[in-house]
């Protein structure tokens, strides 16, 4: 007798499904996290744009003498965006649910010593229509932002898909210094 094997059983049918779904969840799977990669990445870059804008912005107010103009003179209209005169007005996420890093720690400490004494040492809020003046056409969210320190605070996602703040300190904040190990003596070798 001689039997005919032309059909594919119920079995390889089943596996060969199973081995599709498999690769399909992985492919997605991989994806996702692609995806939101790239995502932090577009609102890290953002923030590093928004910094650059305000930092120019302060080099102008500098080279036309706009700075060091008291906190009380209401009539400096030279800094973009709301002036936050009082720190609990800025959208901050749950301190508990966000990264801790020495910078993040300090903005939050902020809170309790926010007491500009220039114009230009206030927080500003800065919508998308104050971005555009700034040359920041495509700005999705608003930002708080410091002018003379150069820090940027993203109010509107607060925080990145690893829960880290969308926040960047100002220069002179970045680097923790240096201990210098070195003696007097260690100059005359």
């Amino acid at each position: 007798m001689i039997k005919n094997e032309k059909g594919v059983t119920l079995i390889l049918l089943v596996v060969t499904i199973l081995l599709l779904l498999i690769l399909a969840g992985v492919g997605v799977t991989a994806g996702i996290g692609n995806l939101d990669f790239v995502t932090d990445n577009q609102l890290e870059t953002e923030l590093g744009i928004v910094r650059q804008a305000v930092t120019e912005q302060y080099g102008k107010a500098v080279a036309v003498g706009k700075t060091q103009v008291n906190a009380s003179d209401a009539n400096v209209a030279f800094w973009l965006g709301e002036r936050i005169t009082d720190f609990s007005n800025i959208q901050l996420p749950d301190e508990n649910t966000v990264t801790k890093t020495a910078q993040t720690e300090a903005f939050y400490e902020m809170k309790s010593h926010y007491e500009p004494v220039y114009q230009e040492d206030f927080y500003y809020r800065l919508t998308k229509e104050e971005l555009s003046k700034m040359g920041i056409g495509h700005a999705k969210a608003t930002y708080v932002v410091n002018y003379s320190t150069g820090e940027v605070y993203n109010e509107t996602q607060k925080v990145n898909g690893k829960s880290n703040l969308l926040y960047l300190p100002g220069a002179s904040q970045e680097k923790e210094p240096e201990e210098e190990d070195h003696t007097f003596d260690d100059w005359n070798k």
